[in-house]
């Protein structure tokens, strides 16, 4: 989706450049989200939520499903859906509203708009249990219906894109589940594939992933989740093993001390969100900064994220990667990784503006900082604490507001070596 048609206040702004799909042989352990991500906040814009809609299934009559579409959703563009599933016990608006015992994915998505850290999308969450002898096939039966009957329903009645590289898959316990057992065989309907404490409905990995050059070719993203005291995290480690073996690109989140919990999905669609939908050149960069924290180091052709409160800025990767934009607060601005990437935003409050440390072209704001460094890995950032309330510093955006200015031809110079890196990295792997 062209970035001219977001809505005004996504126009000129960063975006959180955030690790994608990346070879995980061990946990990402990417940082807590910020205290009150996943709650309403009176101050910020709301996304709008159209609660147990009807559509009509070939084979089990008219079913359910609750639809969140973006704050300034606008059916003069495009969208990309993720379709987003509950678990054994829940149905269309388990991941809705406080109260909801499983998740908040409409509060968490007005957080992400707030800060510029998601692409505008649709969120669908349907009922996702059919008619059956027993709940395992219940969940199984809504494969069918998801491919033929739900996905057509909702790019017919919203503004929705039609392309695989719009569409995610996730979901929690059962759903996550569902999210393995229909994406992975499906990588030409989804390219984004994220299952939370998936259940023992999930299937096998040999039973799911049949074409492994078509899963490393295809999908984007993969991103596992799991609590470290879960007891079903087997079904998660599983596939976290076998994509490893089959050098299959994927992050691995296990949330230290958490159980089957709303905690851990929450959590995980915050992180999941944050980086789909994203061009190819900005899905490679470094995590975002922890509460208080650093920003996340850059990733091999990436940018650094932003940091929280007073972090500082991340600092780039090699490669073609942009420079991390400044903190929130009194932040420091990150410098450019080497190549042809732009130079960091400049720091807000008191912060330091962007260093450049090979290749990249200073930008306006304070003083040059000195280079930052460069990791070939993208990490999260270096605060893993409790989560504190973030200060009220301005929002971090790029110098300058023209739709001309430099820092759009970076992404692009970006996206073009995210690929390059890539496909380097397959046929090394062969």
């Amino acid at each position: 989706m062209p970035l001219k048609k977001w809505p005004a206040v996504l126009s000129f702004s960063v975006i959180s450049v955030l690790p994608a799909a990346v070879y995980a042989s061990d946990p990402a352990n990417l940082p807590l989200p910020p205290r009150g991500f996943d709650s309403r906040d009176a101050n910020i814009p709301h996304g709008k939520v159209d609660v147990s809609v009807s559509y009509p299934t070939r084979n089990y009559g008219m079913r359910k499903v609750t639809v969140y579409t973006p704050p300034g959703y606008s059916t003069n563009q495009k969208y990309p859906v993720v379709y987003l599933h509950h678990g054994i016990g829940g149905n269309e608006v388990s991941w809705i509203g406080q109260g909801s015992n499983e998740g908040n994915a409409d509060n968490i998505m007005d957080y992400l708009y707030s800060k510029q850290m998601a692409k505008p999308m649709i969120v669908v969450m349907p009922s996702g249990k059919m008619d059956g002898a027993d709940d395992f096939a219940r969940f199984a039966n809504f494969g069918d219906v998801l491919l033929k009957d739900l996905i057509p329903w909702v790019e017919k009645t919203y503004s929705a894109a039609t392309d695989a590289d719009s569409r995610a898959i996730s979901g929690l316990s059962m759903g996550g589940g569902q999210t393995f057992n229909f994406g992975f065989p499906n990588t030409d309907v989804f390219h984004y594939i994220g299952p939370y404490s998936a259940a023992p409905n999930t299937q096998q990995p040999s039973q799911t992933i049949k074409d492994v050059a078509a899963v490393k070719n295809n999908v984007k993203l993969i991103f596992i989740s799991c609590g470290s005291a879960d007891n079903l995290i087997g079904n998660s480690k599983n596939y976290h093993d076998f994509l490893d073996q089959n050098n299959i690109d994927h992050i691995y989140q296990i949330e230290a001390n958490e159980g089957h919990t709303k905690t851990v999905w929450n959590r995980s669609f915050y992180n999941f969100a944050q980086r789909i939908f994203l061009d190819e050149g900005t899905t490679s960069g470094g995590g975002a900064g922890g509460a208080d924290g650093a920003g996340g180091a850059g990733g091999a052709d990436g940018a650094g994220g932003a940091g929280e409160t007073a972090g500082n800025g991340g600092s780039a990767g090699d490669g073609s990667g942009n420079g991390g934009s400044a903190g929130d607060g009194s932040g420091n601005g990150g410098s450019a990784g080497d190549g042809s990437g732009s130079g960091a935003g400049a720091g807000d409050g008191s912060g330091d503006g962007g260093g450049v440390t090979g290749g990249g072209a200073v930008t306006t704001g304070g003083s040059a900082a000195a280079g930052g460094q460069v990791s070939s890995s993208a990490s999260g950032g270096t605060d893993q604490g409790t989560p504190v309330e973030e200060d009220s510093g301005c929002s971090v955006s790029v110098p300058g507001s023209d739709p001309g200015t430099p820092w759009r031809l970076g992404l692009h110079l970006a996206a073009l070596g995210a690929v390059l890196f890539r496909a380097r990295a397959r046929r090394n792997r062969g």
